[in-house]
């Protein structure tokens, strides 16, 4: 039956919870996107002057504040359920399903019926 397949199947989903919680990102990719990131902001004001000239000053404040973010953000997916209590911005999974709750409805088109 559909209803017992679909059943086992998000059992399956729910089993493999806690698999997700205790496997971390190897710290090595982390940092090695550090590594990147302050590269990148380091030399792109020499490589963006011969192009752009005056303008390199804006586009080197953006590049950083969008760089550093993807830093943020790769920091945070070494511990994204806050598990050995990073002090890094941590996913919000219950945020997350509410967000993706809020837009189903087609539960309360089913409640209709």
């Amino acid at each position: 039956t559909v209803f017992l397949d679909k059943a086992l199947a998000l059992r399956a989903v729910c089993a493999s919870i806690g698999d997700d919680a205790a496997a971390r990102m190897p710290l090595a990719y982390v940092h090695l996107v550090q590594i990147l990131v302050d590269c990148l902001v380091a030399l792109a004001p020499f490589a963006l002057y011969a192009k752009v000239g005056v303008f390199t000053i804006p586009l080197v404040g953006l590049l950083c504040v969008f760089f550093r973010g993807f830093l943020a953000l790769s920091k945070s997916f070494l511990d994204p359920f806050g598990n050995e209590d990073s002090l890094s911005e941590n996913l919000s999974v219950h945020c997350l399903v509410c967000e993706v709750n809020a837009g189903s409805v087609r539960w309360a088109s089913g409640i209709e019926e």
